[in-house]
């Protein structure tokens, strides 16, 4: 046999060398000496020791919409569209927009514009985007979407409004008929939980944990079945914000996973009720 092989190699054919003998020493592989098995091969992997979680905290939810779902410009003026976030002020909150052409052709009819509007913590005042139409004609239009929300918030209704440029349309501003009352949607369906927890330190058989390369995240509304999983990496990240929670009782655990890939057993439950 050629020992100069890759090492990786090595320590598998040696493990299962290792396994094999134990096997045969025991008789085989049923009953008792399967069991023994694999207490031995999670031994070898050194299964390290369950984390512990120690909070859930609902935080609720924001809404960021547009005041209007229908826009009108005279030609050759601009439209002001205005957005609102409406719900909780926590937290800092991007969201994203675009215009979408439709019978009006983005560079011809009007300027093509996107970006993005951000209400830092605490802040709910609402903003404005501003959209050039450039053409002499009426009765064309087109859209402007929200893309994408960012933090403590999701969409609202309405998400998206068509702009008319009307031949009527009187002078070079725009209604803009709705206010921020007409913003709809629920609040408590996008609340969102923070869950904390502390790193274990010791395997199963009393050693020093030293190869500790991320957790498991479990979660459902029923505690006898956590059907939702959420990986994390990093051995260092010991809180997770879990966003876009419904209304009722929710349930959490947390698994750490060592460097061969052996996942501890559950942490106790926690739970918490948005």
């Amino acid at each position: 046999m050629d020992l100069i092989a890759d090492h990786g190699q090595l320590g598998r054919f040696l493990g299962l060398f290792i396994i094999s003998a134990w096997l045969v020493g025991c008789g085989g592989g049923g009953g008792s000496g399967a069991g023994g098995a694999t207490s031995n091969l999670i031994a070898s992997s050194e299964a390290n020791s369950s984390s512990t979680v120690t909070s859930a905290t609902v935080t609720p939810g924001s809404l960021v919409a547009l005041s209007s779902s229908q826009y009108t410009a005279a030609p050759s003026s601009s439209v002001v569209l205005t957005i609102y976030r409406s719900g909780s002020p926590q937290g800092a909150v991007t969201v994203g927009y675009t215009t979408v052409d439709g019978t009006a052709t983005a560079g011809i009819d009007y300027v093509a514009t996107s970006g993005s509007l951000t209400w830092q913590d605490g802040e709910s005042s609402a903003q404005t985007v501003t959209v050039p139409v450039s053409s002499l004609a009426g009765d064309i239009s087109f859209s402007v979407v929200l893309t994408s929300v960012e933090g403590e918030a999701d969409f609202g209704t309405p998400a998206a409004a068509t702009v008319e440029v009307a031949a009527n349309g009187a002078g070079d501003t725009v209604s803009d008929a709705s206010s921020n009352s007409g913003i709809s949607g629920d609040n408590s369906t996008i609340s969102s939980i923070t869950l904390s927890w502390l790193a274990p330190s010791q395997n199963t058989n009393g050693t020093a944990l030293t190869d500790l390369t991320g957790y498991n995240i479990y979660y459902g509304t029923n505690p006898a079945a956590l059907t939702q999983k959420i990986n994390v990496d990093n051995v260092g990240i010991l809180t997770y914000v879990i966003p876009g929670l419904s209304p009722g009782t929710w349930y959490f655990a947390v698994t750490s996973i060592n460097a061969w890939g052996v996942e501890s057993s559950a942490s106790a439950l926690i739970s918490a009720t948005i």
